[in-house]
């Protein structure tokens, strides 16, 4: 007969989300994993298959919380525009308070060129919020918030190139009033 799970399937994926988001694909081990999620290596691999299964795994729920916060951000907003500058806010914020780099940013740079598996998942995210920024902005020009001489689809690439931009500023010059004054021009270049 099974064994039952004795542990939190998904409280034990964050903690391991939360350990490669710290460390890096590469820096972290499977002994890190079996210290951190107190789990031995059998439970782990049964579970969760073995270090890149569960690197995925993390990865991609990582992704769908960011994508939620986006939703959430743009339910908040009164019009199309309100939603993509609620939605670049609500990046910035979350910067500041988890004081470490966006998780799929960090793994574009470490694992991007290397592993097709995370660089599909990655590129299928990206492509992903280009969606929703071209759909909101396109909303937006439409009913006369935007500019008709603005392309929805470029600004919606550059806004999400942006992205790694702000952390990349964040991590090297570490001034929040410098990233407040990044975030305010990049919405000041998409409406103006």
């Amino acid at each position: 007969m099974p064994r039952l799970k004795e542990f939190d399937y998904d409280q034990k994926l964050e903690t391991a989300r939360n350990l490669f988001w710290e460390k890096g694909y590469n820096a972290t081990s499977m002994h890190d994993l079996v210290d951190t999620l107190k789990l031995n290596r059998s439970s782990i691999y049964d579970t969760y298959g073995n270090k890149h299964t569960l690197f995925i795994k993390c990865l991609n729920s990582y992704i769908l919380k960011k994508e939620g916060d986006y939703q959430a951000a743009a339910a908040k907003a009164n019009s199309p525009l309100e939603a993509v500058q609620l939605i670049i806010k609500s990046v910035v914020k979350n910067m500041v308070l988890e004081e470490k780099t966006c998780m799929s940013v960090k793994t574009t740079f470490e694992l991007g060129q290397t592993d097709p598996e995370t660089q599909a998942l990655l590129n299928n995210q990206a492509k992903n919020s280009v969606r929703l920024f071209s759909g909101l902005l396109q909303t937006a020009k439409d009913q006369g918030e935007l500019a008709q001489d603005k392309d929805p689809e470029m600004i919606a690439h550059f806004i999400v190139a942006s992205f790694s931009s702000l952390w990349n500023a964040d991590i090297l010059f570490k001034d929040k009033k410098l990233t407040k004054k990044l975030l305010d021009h990049l919405i000041g270049t998409i409406a103006g």
